[in-house]
């Protein structure tokens, strides 16, 4: 609106110049003025049909954002319906088809799906640290190449048969989703809530409860078959990065600790007096050593040593490809009236499916620190 708004007042400047010359008896003058009217007039005509074009579809997105809304809400309601044990209308029960399992239990519907993953972001998840793999079925396999064995790219112009001695350097790895759930006590009076709070309640607990599941899994994966380096001063700490982390997945390299590793590492000075801690630049509340961003997790979830002299864990590299979290992506809810039936309450059951696995241990360190 502002560009059409300046060409329309350059248009009437010029014009006004152009009766000027006119008067004068500048003609020639008066006619190249007029002409510049005329490429300006094209000009704001153009605009004009791209901020109609602009508005028609900003609004069809608005329209679009609004129907997703209306169908968000309309499935969490149904959802929460269902869960109730309420009577569906037929138009309700054919949305909800998809969702109904044979066991008698729901799929949850990707609106809902939403609200559990917005609530498991609001607590520190391991699963940040290491590599993702959305998967469709129960089971299945891939392959991975080790960083310590990894080939050079075969030149198929000279020689072809070195893509079949490269194939033994291959490892697969093999997952199995299993199902992790947690069974949470509704009162009646509170499942029948019209709002369907109780769905936000359930939900809540849900997520909490995956988070400190899933992050147990992925520290005992990252944990397995590794040797612990020993880490005392800021000179054993930086010859581990500088020296057993590849300088091919440096950029890729992150150190996850516990609060004891954090607090240690947070004691280390050089001899003038730095410490070998320091503020990341573009965002002020993480930590990193060397450039590789810290993070940290509680105690509780990722446990120091015990004994006479308690050491805290400390993994150093390319987490990502060190170990893989095998992500069925769906959620299921199970009511059960029997075994809160002496406490007038509901059983309501939520599951989630994955898989933890190392792939390439080699891409990471494990060290350990002791506690100050």
């Amino acid at each position: 609106m502002k560009k059409i708004d300046e060409l329309k007042q350059s248009l009437e400047t010029i014009k006004g110049e152009a009766r000027s010359l006119n008067a004068e008896g500048k003609v020639d003058e008066a006619e190249a003025k007029l002409e510049e009217v005329r490429s300006i007039a094209k000009q704001i005509k153009i605009q004009e049909e791209l901020d109609a074009d602009e508005k028609r579809e900003a609004e069809k997105k608005m329209e679009k954002r609004e129907e997703v809304k209306e169908t968000t809400i309309e499935m969490r309601q149904l959802f929460g319906k269902m869960l109730q044990g309420k009577s569906l209308t037929e138009e309700e029960r054919a949305l909800a088809q998809s969702s109904v399992l044979a066991d008698g239990g729901y799929l949850v519907p990707k609106e809902v799906k939403t609200d559990i993953n917005e609530l498991k972001r609001q607590y520190k998840s391991a699963k940040d640290i290491v590599g993702v793999l959305p998967v469709g079925t129960e089971s299945g396999s891939f392959q991975i190449e080790d960083l310590a064995s990894m080939q050079e790219l075969v030149n198929f112009d000279e020689d072809n048969s070195g893509l079949a001695e490269q194939n033994p350097k291959f490892k697969n790895v093999e997952y199995k989703v299993a199902n992790y759930g947690a069974v949470t006590p509704i009162s009646r009076s509170f499942l029948q809530d019209e709002t369907a709070n109780f769905l936000t309640y359930l939900n809540g607990n849900f997520a909490k409860k995956a988070i400190r599941t899933e992050n147990s899994k992925i520290f005992a994966e990252l944990k397995r078959g590794k040797t612990a380096e020993a880490l005392s001063d800021i000179k054993s700490v930086k010859k581990v990065i500088n020296t057993k982390v590849d300088p091919i997945i440096k950029d890729i390299s992150v150190i996850a600790t516990n609060q004891d590793g954090f607090n240690a590492l947070d004691s280390l000075e050089d001899a003038q007096g730095r410490g070998l801690l320091q503020a990341n630049p573009a965002n002020p509340t993480e930590y990193m050593i060397l450039g590789m961003p810290v993070h940290v997790y509680s105690n509780a979830e990722l446990a120091s040593s015990t004994g006479a002299t308690p050491k805290a864990p400390m993994y150093i590299g390319a987490l990502s490809e060190g170990v893989k979290f095998f992500d069925r992506g769906v959620y299921e809810v199970q009511m059960s009236e029997h075994a809160g039936f002496n406490k007038n309450q509901v059983m309501a059951r939520v599951v989630e499916r994955f898989d933890v696995k190392q792939a390439d241990a080699a891409a990471y360190v494990y060290a350990e620190i002791p506690v100050v």
